[in-house]
C-alpha cells in the first residue's frame, strides 16, 4: 500500500488535491476528471470553485451515483452541483452525469454509451477522486458487487445501504491514469486494516491517499 499523505487540515488537503489537477493541467490539453460525492470532498469542491481554472479544458464524470433524481438531496450529483457545477463557467457538453432513467439498467447503459462515445472506445480517465466507506467500500462497489467488477459500469446494491446505484467498474476504476482518494482522519484506519481482507477498497491498483489531522 501505498503510504497516506497526512496534511495539518481539511483545507490543505483540499489544496493538495487541488493542485494535482493543476499539475494535470501543464501536461495535458484536456482532463478527463470523475469525483465522488460524501461528505469528505466538499471542502474540496467548493475551493476548487474558487481556483483561476479554464473549465473549458475539464471533462466531468461521475464515479459513481444513486438511483434517484438529479435534484434529490442524496444524488451525487446534487452535491457536486450544489459545491462545484454552480459556481464555475463550464459547457454543459462537459459535465457527464447518469440520468436518472425509466429503469436502473438503461441509466447504467445511456452512461456507458457515453463514456464510451468519449473516450472512443478505450475508457481511461486522466484523474479519479474516490471515497472509501466504513465497510471497506468505494465508488458504490460493496463487498457482495464482485461478480460483476469486470464490466465498465455496473448495477450494484447492498443490504446495508439504500438505494441500488451505478458505479464504474473496478477494471475502468484501475485503468485511470491516477486515482486518489480523499479520507477524512477517521478512515485511515480503515484503509489500513481493509487491505488486509481482501475489501473493494484494497482492489484499486496504485491509489493515492490524501488525509489531515482531526
Amino acid at each position: 500500500m501505498m503510504p497516506i499523505k497526512i496534511f495539518e487540515s481539511e483545507r490543505s488537503m483540499a489544496i493538495g488535491a487541488i493542485d494535482i489537477i493543476k499539475s494535470e493541467l501543464q501536461k495535458k490539453e484536456k482532463l478527463s476528471i470523475a469525483f465522488s460525492g460524501g461528505k469528505t470532498p466538499v471542502r474540496f469542491f467548493q475551493l476548487l470553485a474558487a481556483e483561476d481554472i479554464n473549465w473549458k479544458n475539464i471533462n466531468i464524470f461521475l464515479v459513481d451515483e444513486r438511483w434517484v433524481p438529479l435534484d434529490h438531496l442524496d444524488s451525487n450529483y446534487c452535491l457536486i452541483n450544489m459545491f462545484l457545477l454552480k459556481h464555475i463557467t463550464i459547457p454543459n457538453e462537459n459535465i457527464h452525469h447518469i440520468d436518472y432513467s425509466p429503469s436502473i439498467e438503461r441509466s447504467r447503459k445511456e452512461y456507458e454509451d457515453e463514456l464510451l462515445k468519449y473516450f472512443k472506445g478505450n475508457i481511461i480517465f486522466d484523474l479519479i477522486f474516490l471515497g472509501v466507506g466504513n465497510d471497506g467500500h468505494t465508488a458504490s462497489i460493496f463487498e457482495e458487487n464482485e461478480a460483476g467488477l469486470l464490466e465498465d459500469v455496473i448495477v450494484t446494491s447492498s443490504r446495508s445501504h439504500p438505494y441500488r446505484r451505478i458505479s464504474l467498474g473496478m477494471n475502468v476504476i484501475n485503468m485511470a491514469e491516477r486515482k486518489i482518494f480523499l479520507l477524512g482522519p477517521e478512515k485511515i484506519s480503515i484503509i489500513e486494516s481493509t487491505i488486509s481482507k481482501n475489501l473493494p477498497v484494497s482492489k484499486v491498483v496504485d491509489p493515492e491517499f490524501l488525509s489531515y489531522i482531526k
